[in-house]
């Protein structure tokens, strides 16, 4: 399969701005105008430009992985990465995208920002979604499918099958966000990528590593998708203190391992408690750090809780959802009470 045939003509023969430092790191750096004189915080050099092609960051991000350096690429949280995605495949007034519903929001808010229209696909009852229906369905000018798995904010995974017989069969960009997969009990399918070149991995450092104020994303993908990325990409779009962190989250695995543990435990507690709750007619399953759940009059309840300051987000008003909440999964005191407020109120 020939990806450059789904990239936008003028982003194949744009040429990017070249930066300062985009070849040289070290000498006597007499050409970009900044204050030559040292000024640190925490180790980092700030009076420099950071490194515009992440080059640290990215050898970390792919020996975390197992993949190689040029098929990872970082933006500030997955949203950015979210922006290359159509700038550099989707035409205004040509092509359109696909959007698995119900999902996360700023797929399709992304998508009317950048004025492509939107086919929203339904996956099934139990949120699952079905290859060969979708080929049956999606528009011929389709150039873009977006997935979420484990999907939010139902919180199952995909059919991991499913997602790579369509990637197969289906010669446009498949985009698979892995946002929570670290929470999930199966691997990522970033050991698919090189089997299927048009899917497109969406990762970040906000859930599982703990860093949501970071707003450190990043994208695996093919060599050719990830060249064209940093072409359209900012040139210093990450800061050298966001770098350094994600860096060091990365390496710290016992940490983020021991909280991931933590979560499954607490996920599976909380299910449980809400299951016997005679109101709530359905917990959904989840691979997530986060539960969905069904039970009358939703919306109330949602405020009741605020009101009590616990915050919870209803999910009433998506397809497939109604009565339904979202409740991410908290520290073992913090679920308490809400599980102690939430039976009070029901």
């Amino acid at each position: 399969m020939d990806i450059t045939q789904l990239i936008r003509p003028n982003i194949l023969s744009l040429k990017p701005y070249q930066s300062a430092r985009e070849m040289v790191q070290k000498g006597v750096l007499l050409d970009a105008n900044v204050n030559p004189y040292d000024q640190h915080w925490e180790g980092v050099q700030l009076n420099r430009y950071p490194d515009p092609r992440q080059r640290a960051l990215r050898q970390v991000i792919a020996r975390f992985l197992g993949v190689k350096t040029e098929n990872v690429v970082a933006g500030a949280g997955s949203d950015e990465v979210l922006d290359w995605i159509f700038k550099v495949f989707c035409q205004p007034g040509q092509d359109q995208v696909a959007i698995a519903e119900p999902t996360y929001g700023m797929y399709s808010v992304t998508a009317h920002i950048f004025g492509i229209p939107v086919v929203e696909y339904r996956l099934d009852k139990r949120f699952n979604f079905d290859a060969e229906r979708f080929l049956e369905v999606v528009p011929n000018n389709t150039k873009v499918l977006f997935l979420c798995s484990p999907n939010n904010p139902t919180g199952n995974l995909l059919d991991r099958s499913q997602i790579m017989a369509l990637c197969r069969k289906w010669e446009k960009i498949v985009v698979v966000d892995e946002a929570y997969i670290e929470f999930a009990e199966v691997p990522s399918l970033v050991c698919e990528l090189s089997e299927v070149p048009n899917l497109l991995i969406l990762r970040t450092l906000s859930k599982a590593f703990g860093r949501a104020a970071l707003r450190l994303g990043y994208v695996v993908a093919s060599k050719q998708v990830i060249d064209h990325f940093l072409k359209v990409k900012a040139p210093y779009n990450l800061n050298a203190l966001t770098m350094e962190n994600g860096c060091q989250a990365l390496q710290q695995s016992e940490s983020w391992r021991l909280h991931v543990e933590s979560t499954r435990r607490e996920r599976g507690r909380i299910a449980s408690e809400l299951s016997d709750i005679p109101q709530i007619a359905q917990v959904f399953p989840s691979q997530a750090n986060f539960l969905l759940f069904r039970c009358p009059q939703a919306s109330q309840v949602c405020r009741r809780l605020l009101e009590k300051g616990i915050i919870v987000r209803d999910r009433s008003s998506l397809p497939g959802l109604e009565d339904c909440i979202r409740v991410s999964v908290g520290t073992p005191a913090e679920n308490n009470l809400f599980l102690k407020e939430l039976r009070r109120i029901l």
